[in-house]
């Protein structure tokens, strides 16, 4: 449901902040706690959240062009999975067909196929496109 925000209280609150494109860490640092700030506002208004989503996505934006997170592979994927949620790997035996499949796939020397991933992506209740390079 999109909130209606007054456009003059909205005015007030980006004039106080003046959100531009984030340049230099220092104004990263100072947007980021624009951010912060709003996030844990109680009572949030309409015009402070739509404020928060503007200043979130040139965070954003910044962190993603200067904080750049590598995709994990796959098969880092599926054993952070295995890992976290103290599955025994033979437990996917029958998804993958044989114990040597499920270790070839957890070392990394076979990919996993699109109907596989579905499979996988059915019995953890993820995305499949986790599960793919």
């Amino acid at each position: 449901m999109t909130q209606t925000i007054n456009l003059k209280v909205y005015g007030q609150l980006v004039a106080e902040v003046k959100p531009k494109v984030i340049e230099t860490e220092d104004e990263y640092e100072q947007f980021l706690a624009v951010a912060e700030r709003l996030i844990f506002q109680q009572n949030q208004t309409p015009e402070e959240s739509a404020l928060y989503d503007l200043v979130t996505m040139l965070v954003e934006t910044y962190e993603s062009e200067h904080y750049p997170i590598d995709r994990a592979l796959p098969s880092e994927v599926l054993q952070h999975i295995i890992e976290s949620s103290g599955i025994d790997p033979t437990e996917l035996v029958n998804i993958f067909g044989s114990s040597e499949a499920v270790a070839q796939v957890l070392a990394g020397t076979k990919s996993i196929e699109p109907n596989l991933a579905k499979a996988l992506a059915d019995r953890f209740k993820l995305a499949p496109s986790i599960f793919l390079a």
